[in-house]
């Protein structure tokens, strides 16, 4: 395992590109750094933002920190705020809007299947 910091300083660290131009994260914990099957992102959307619908072979939990906006799961909308926790399913349509004028701010947390990371070193392996 990669070594890494035990302690991260988040507000020293640098806003990477998301999943859309409105969507800035921080990595928390990554699959890389953990040798694990899930990792955790502390997330932030303009005001104004949407992120693009998708899907994700895994399941996700997004725990809203400040801000509001709106989750649409499977095209149900969800408002939300502080404290809202959002649950989306494996194979689950989903994407997010900010309502406010003010950034959402969430963590997300992934979990990985480890089937799939299993199928993917045993395919790497083979290539080897």
């Amino acid at each position: 395992m990669a070594e890494y910091a035990q302690i991260l300083q988040l507000a020293d660290q640098s806003w990477e590109k998301g999943i859309s131009p409105t969507i800035t994260q921080k990595p928390m914990w990554t699959r890389a750094d953990s040798n694990s099957h899930a990792q955790m992102m502390l997330v932030k959307m303009a005001p104004g933002g949407t992120s693009p619908a998708h899907r994700h072979p895994h399941p996700q939990l997004f725990y809203v920190i400040s801000g509001m906006g709106i989750a649409r799961l499977d095209g149900v909308e969800h408002k939300l705020k502080a404290g809202s926790v959002v649950r989306v399913f494996n194979g689950e349509l989903h994407d997010f809007v900010n309502t406010g004028s003010e950034e959402l701010v969430m963590i997300e947390v992934q979990i990985f299947d480890i089937k799939i990371d299993l199928k993917r070193v045993l395919e790497q392996t083979k290539q080897l």
